[in-house]
């Protein structure tokens, strides 16, 4: 039976909206319509890292080479470690999933997601004003209210509006996001701009790995499109007071960054200077980190209906600290888990498939917050000049098999087949 028939409206169009909305088209749901607050689709950020967890999912989507051509070849490690002060090699964690971990710029991540979907099912400069829960007899269960003054009808509404989610607030609520302690600066290096030695050792992931700080260098982009480049993200601890603007991210003076890592290895000096040739205003992004603690419920069903429904996924409902980086990656594991649970549910019990989708992805995406933030503080380290019993290559590695090597599409098949038809599906 399902509700792939029945009226879906995805509030937010960033990497979880757009994810969700292959999701949608690979499981087959048809009355789905995203509606995006901004004047145009983009994404702000350095580079974001795809694991095998989620690359899974994008082939099975089609997208394996669009996102080929946009992100960089393959790397001979998953990630190198050196230390902040010599430059010195610590050590590195190998490639052990498949497909390997991609690379990319999150705008081009974005356009990617974007090219299949149809344009009639996009809807930009449509901010959520409110959310009406209709009881009159006929109406539509929902009708979403934009700022704009337009309007839609939905019999379910899905929130991927971020970890400040006005869908999230609709549905009661009114918890605070949590800073982390950590702000994060991201700007990109050409490599042109580098010496020859450290462009040639930034070709890899590398972590200088500092005292509660640490700066992360990404390969991002392909070489065969003269995309390539580097992302540059540094994680610094700093008191919430010191922040100087009314956003969570702003524009900050490169100096700022350079003044966390001044005393730092000549690579270190050469990626700040890298910073300073390609930056026009002498300025890169600086963000602070926040995130949210679990919620026991990810929906709403609506009074008196037993397929009607709020749900809430990615950032909206697990956000995560991107130590891991797995914060796109875990709202693109539940996009399709959700989207397959609506199109191939046996009954239409939508209370039952949304306590389903919410029993299949909670234990995991609580685990990865949790983790998440334990993996910033060994990157950051009281004592950044030793390798571990927590932080060595071995137990880093065994520390994201877990992630990594999940199969959503398994587990789905799994845990599913009492409750969901899959005569029809592609999973």
């Amino acid at each position: 039976m399902g509700f792939q028939d029945k009226r879906v409206v995805v509030v937010g169009g960033g990497l979880g909206g757009m994810a969700f909305m292959n999701a949608a088209q690979y499981a087959g749901v048809k009355n789905i319509q995203c509606y995006e607050q901004a004047h145009q689709f983009g994404e702000v950020g350095a580079g974001v890292d795809i694991s095998a967890n989620a690359n899974r999912i994008l082939d099975a989507f089609g997208l394996k080479e669009s996102l080929l051509s946009r992100s960089s070849p393959q790397l001979p490690y998953y990630m190198q470690y050196h230390n902040y002060k010599s430059g010195e090699y610590l050590g590195h964690i190998e490639e052990f999933s498949e497909p390997h971990a991609r690379l990319i710029h999150r705008a081009h991540l974005l356009d990617s997601l974007k090219e299949p979907v149809p344009k009639e099912l996009l809807h930009l400069q449509k901010r959520l004003a409110r959310l009406d829960r209709n009881t009159s007899p006929g109406a539509a269960p929902y009708t979403l209210h934009f700022e704009d003054g337009t309007t839609t009808d939905a019999d379910i509404v899905i929130g991927c509006d971020g970890i400040k989610s006005r869908v999230r607030r609709e549905l009661g609520f009114g918890d605070s996001p949590n800073y982390s302690g950590q702000v994060v600066y991201r700007g990109f290096v050409e490599y042109k701009d580098l010496p020859e030695e450290t462009a040639k050792l930034l070709h890899n992931v590398v972590n200088f790995r500092g005292p509660k700080r640490h700066i992360l260098c990404l390969p991002i982009g392909n070489p065969a499109t003269k995309t390539d480049r580097i992302g540059v993200i540094g994680f610094m601890s700093e008191p919430i007071e010191s922040w100087d603007s009314e956003n969570w991210m702003a524009r900050s003076d490169i100096s700022s960054l350079h003044e966390h890592v001044k005393d730092w290895c000549p690579q270190v000096q050469d990626i700040i200077e890298g910073l300073q040739a390609g930056s026009p205003d002498d300025r890169m992004l600086k963000q602070a980190l926040y995130v949210r603690e679990p919620i026991e419920k990810w929906y709403e069903m609506k009074e008196g209906q037993k397929d009607a429904g709020i749900v809430l996924l990615g950032d909206a409902v697990h956000s995560t600290l991107p130590h891991q980086g797995q914060g796109v990656c875990m709202a693109i594991e539940s996009g399709i888990a959700l989207a397959t649970i609506l199109t191939h549910w046996k009954n239409d019990d939508l209370h039952a498939a949304f306590q389903f989708y919410q029993d299949l992805r909670k234990p995991r995406t609580d685990r990865v917050t949790k983790t998440s933030f334990e993996a910033g503080k060994l990157a950051s380290s009281d004592d950044p000049d030793h390798l571990s019993e927590t932080f060595n290559p071995q137990a880093l590695m065994e520390r994201m098999k877990w992630i990594m090597e999940y199969n959503v599409l398994d587990d789905l098949k799994s845990k599913g087949a009492e409750y969901m038809d899959f005569t029809e599906s592609q999973i």
